[in-house]
């Protein structure tokens, strides 16, 4: 694969874009510590108001134009259309990002929340994962409303304050539109921003990039032994942590079965026509019906197995002896689950209790969620996405797919049935997978200016008056 910026076309486009001060307030932005606990007594709520002030302060037009409100700690901004008959849009992102690991703040190249801009890039926590999302929208309407257009649909963009732990942010903005009738033609929330080479789907060569249209559901279970404990040398019937270690085989060597999700069935069929190795080549003539097939061949494989089952991740225990020679008590463990289309919370949990069988386990489910709805990808925004970054990433063939994280535009699907999860903000493969919630989280310069290039392309197709 070339380098990212070897992907980017019309970088002449919109010539008077201020790439240079929407660097600067984006540098600002990272400098603002908006780490949100889930135990709330921990957080700093006061890093948020520096960064909505940020907000007020970097983007006159957009606050003389819309309305700002905070709900909670998160913010909606109303720029209203002049057509009530059309359905608005939404553009998401968080203000939130998640803390440094202790003991690898001396592994950084730049603090994780200087802003610095060095070597092409800028550096620190939410370059990635997300604030250059939020403030690109916000540059894109600003550049929009500065040059004196109107918005015939109205846009609301909505930045949650705790996508990272609770998701309640995201939660109260939709409660709350619903509350006042509003439906809503398409949602954009972040996901993708990264091109990789189409090997994996067995088109070599083709660039491709991702449009999420659905996520996994998410669960997270609890596995619990209680024991009294006691000498080492009397350990009838079996340790608390035996059980444990037990337990959690049974669930790790009970794989769910494979399935070709929707959104992935879409992906093959879009790139059929691309796609010359062995088995997919023939398999994809027929996605539809040859998906068992296709399911079978990706589990194979490490970038696609996430992507056609139901996950399972042990990740945590607790509870352990301080001693060798002693036995330990109560313990716990965790198991992380990343659920695929059509399996849901209680799937989960049956599957589970028959995996354990009769251990002296309890089972509770610390959070769950079903994955979400797949978003429509025959429909208007689905349309006018493709379009926008059609010319901007010419070479790159963008790609209906799900993923398999968690975002807060689920929240929003009570209000819209179209929730696509797709950043323009494309960087490397190695840097997405290395920064995002690691250390040494950088954007390049370019690339943050190209993403607010397409944001202002789709707001002109979607919103703007020509």
């Amino acid at each position: 694969m070339r380098e990212v910026s070897a992907y980017f076309a019309e970088e002449a486009r919109y010539p008077d874009l201020d790439a240079a001060g929407a660097a600067e307030r984006l540098s600002q932005a990272i400098r603002c510590r908006t780490v949100n606990h889930a135990d709330h007594s921990l957080t700093d709520f006061s890093q948020f108001d520096r960064l909505q002030e940020i907000m007020r302060r970097g983007f006159p037009n957009v606050m003389r134009c819309g309305s700002f409100e905070l709900i909670g700690h998160a913010v909606l901004i109303t720029i209203p259309g002049t057509d009530a008959s059309l359905l608005p849009c939404l553009y998401m992102s968080h203000q939130d990002v998640v803390p440094v690991v202790p003991g690898t703040e001396a592994d950084w190249l730049h603090d994780a929340f200087s802003g610095d801009v060095a070597d092409g890039c800028i550096w620190g926590r939410g370059t990635l994962d997300i604030k250059q999302m939020v403030f690109g929208i916000l540059e894109a309407a600003e550049y929009l409303l500065s040059h004196g257009k109107s918005f015939r649909r109205t846009a609301f963009l909505a930045f949650g304050d705790d996508e990272e732990t609770l998701n309640l942010g995201a939660l109260a903005i939709a409660e709350t539109l619903e509350s006042r009738g509003v439906r809503l033609e398409f949602v954009l929330d972040e996901g993708g921003g990264i091109i990789e080479d189409g090997a994996c789907y067995g088109a070599p060569g083709q660039p491709v990039s991702l449009v999420a249209l659905m996520e996994k559901g998410y669960a997270d279970l609890e596995l619990s032994v209680e024991s009294a404990g006691g000498h080492s040398s009397r350990p009838f019937g079996g340790s608390s942590l035996e059980h444990l270690a037990r337990a959690i085989t049974a669930v790790a060597d009970a794989p769910f079965p494979t399935r070709l999700p929707t959104p992935m069935a879409a992906a093959f069929e879009t790139l059929a026509p691309r796609i010359t190795e062995e088995p997919l080549r023939t398999l994809v003539q027929d996605v539809r019906g040859n998906a068992d097939a296709i399911a079978a061949f990706c589990a194979s494989q490490p970038e696609l197995f996430p992507f056609v089952t139901t996950t399972i991740a042990p990740t945590m225990i607790e509870g352990g002896s301080a001693a060798c020679n002693v036995l330990p008590q109560n313990m716990r463990a965790v198991i992380n689950f990343r659920l695929n289309e059509g399996v849901g919370a209680e799937d989960v949990m049956t599957h589970c209790r028959e995996a354990v069988g009769n251990a002296p386990v309890k089972l509770r489910f610390l959070q769950a969620n079903d994955p979400s709805h797949v978003a429509r990808s025959d429909g208007y925004g689905y349309r006018m996405l493709r379009e926008a970054l059609r010319p901007f990433y010419p070479q790159v063939q963008f790609v209906p797919a799900m993923t398999v994280g968690s975002t807060d535009a689920r929240r929003y699907e009570r209000i819209c049935d179209c929730c696509l999860r797709c950043s323009p903000f494309m960087t490397e493969a190695e840097d997405a997978r290395s920064g995002v919630h690691g250390t040494n989280e950088r954007l390049p310069l370019r690339s943050y200016a190209q993403g607010i290039r397409v944001l202002i392309r789709l707001m002109e197709l979607a919103n703007v008056t020509e």
